[in-house]
């Protein structure tokens, strides 16, 4: 994935807006009109990201408050719960930090502690954007260099620990049986294009700020490389302490939940049997409060520049427009502070961000490599650098990572047609249901399928960003042959 699709396009993002030093939605158009339609969906797709993702950010600033107590919170049981004994982490984690509720349907009314750091999150969000790229360029000289310091200490007592060896093993084994599930190349596909940032224009954005004669190239092989050695490096950090909760508590590293449960569960679980935990909790919480910023910070810049493009916004002062587009995913994140807060989430995760990316990934490619032409842009890259793209990425660009997006994408979508989206309702333990809908299962938890309005919803937040791009690519032609007027 790595090398035929997290590469090749995020080079081709980076070159093109070092080239055109302009924002993306300026780009599309330039190259053909009716490729417009890329960079809208690529505003919306960032908007929606940055309307969801925020809130593990929320989460992560809890759970560093919380980290500071003796004893830990989640080390105990608070209520008179009878499954609370089982697992006090799981528990404290749907039952004192979520209020979770067992239905989508049943928001239960706000969590007030996760109310208070969502706002408090976008407050600093506001803070660290406000003026611009330099405001949000110094913040991001802490944001991204402090997590190292942090995983390196982390790194070192991961690794020393009882049973380390056990998590390590477990995330370098593959298990080749699930290659056969399209939504594990979906997975992956979205994986790498979240965590290198590609296709949401925010490489396009910050690419146009580079020196014209900047040499690219060098630039999209360093961050791409260092980017997903890093991303190895932290699952070394996460399931060597995993190792150690399988060698103290007997809980087989293969068994832990995905998504937010392994951090708020799991992780929180094997750092409650270490030394000084509370160091290392508050440690590890604050390394991922300043990754979910950093990750917010560069998504939101890229949003806010193409906005003044438009008459509507030209005339508005940068502090002003800043200001709006953060109340308004403000307030439009509220819901996931409700008790069904995490279902709303998962909901957001499921459908808003994985398929649009594939569908502009592939898109970007056919702009750049079949309309733009290959052979321009290479000239592009050769004025830039000096030297022409190796014949790997012109491969690349036109051929192998659209047809590699094209074929995970159909068959993600089938999928995901033939088979209802579910998320992972909290049910409570068998002694003690928590809700008369469903009943408590060994593992307090099952799997629901999204309720009708749920499903619409998904299905828009897909629409949205894609429907722009064969719309505005379609019109033009119907205007040129006379069916709808100019």
């Amino acid at each position: 994935m790595l090398l035929v699709e997290g590469l090749p396009l995020f080079y081709l993002e980076l070159a093109l807006g070092q080239r055109m030093q302009l924002g993306f939605l300026k780009i599309w158009t330039g190259i053909r009109p009716w490729f417009r339609g890329i960079g809208i969906g690529q505003l919306i797709v960032s908007f929606q990201m940055t309307a969801y993702f925020p809130m593990v950010m929320c989460w992560c600033m809890y759970y560093f408050y919380l980290s500071f107590q003796s004893p830990l919170p989640w080390t105990e049981c608070a209520s008179n719960d009878t499954c609370c004994p089982e697992d006090s982490s799981k528990h404290f984690w749907y039952v004192s930090t979520l209020q979770a509720t067992s239905d989508i349907g049943d928001n239960g009314g706000f969590v007030t502690p996760i109310s208070i750091c969502w706002v408090i999150g976008w407050c600093f969000t506001y803070l660290c954007l406000f003026k611009g790229i330099k405001s949000s360029g110094k913040a991001a000289y802490f944001t991204a260099t402090f997590p190292y310091v942090v995983l390196i200490c982390l790194f070192f007592r991961g690794v020393t620990l009882e049973g380390a060896w056990l998590g390590i093993k477990v995330l370098f084994t593959p298990d080749f049986a699930r290659l056969l599930d399209p939504i594990v190349w979906m997975d992956a596909a979205g994986q790498i294009f979240y965590s290198l940032s590609v296709g949401f224009g925010a490489l396009i954005c910050f690419g146009s700020y580079n020196p014209v004669k900047n040499n690219c190239t060098r630039d999209a092989l360093v961050i791409c490389l260092i980017n997903c050695g890093t991303s190895v490096f932290a699952g070394v950090v996460v399931y060597s302490v995993l190792g150690f909760r399988e060698a103290t508590l007997g809980t087989p590293v293969v068994d832990v939940e995905g998504g937010p449960g392994l951090a708020f569960i799991a992780y929180t679980t094997a750092v409650a049997q270490m030394p000084l935990p509370q160091l290392w909790a508050a440690m590890f919480f604050f390394m991922m409060v300043l990754l979910a910023v950093d990750s917010e910070f560069g998504t939101i810049e890229a949003c806010i520049g193409p906005l003044q493009d438009y008459p509507l916004f030209r005339k508005v002062r940068k502090e002003v427009l800043c200001l709006i587009v953060c109340v308004m995913l403000c307030l439009l994140g509220l819901p996931m502070c409700t008790r069904a807060g995490l279902y709303i989430f998962t909901l957001w995760d499921t459908f808003s961000v994985a398929i649009p990316l594939l569908f502009i990934g592939v898109a970007q490619c056919i702009a750049v490599a079949w309309f733009y032409d290959l052979d321009r842009f290479c000239a592009d890259i050769e004025f830039m650098t000096g030297s022409p793209p190796h014949l790997y990425w012109r491969i690349c660009w036109k051929w192998l990572s659209p047809a590699l997006i094209s074929v995970i994408l159909l068959a993600s979508v089938v999928k995901q047609c033939l088979t209802p989206a579910t998320y992972n309702a909290y049910v409570g333990c068998v002694e003690f249901p928590n809700s008369p809908l469903h009943n408590g299962t060994t593992t307090w938890s099952k799997d629901v399928e999204f309720v009708w309005w749920a499903q619409i919803l998904g299905a828009l937040m897909v629409m949205l960003p894609v429907l722009p791009m064969p719309l505005l690519a379609i019109i033009p032609g119907l205007k040129a042959l006379g069916v709808l007027k100019p």
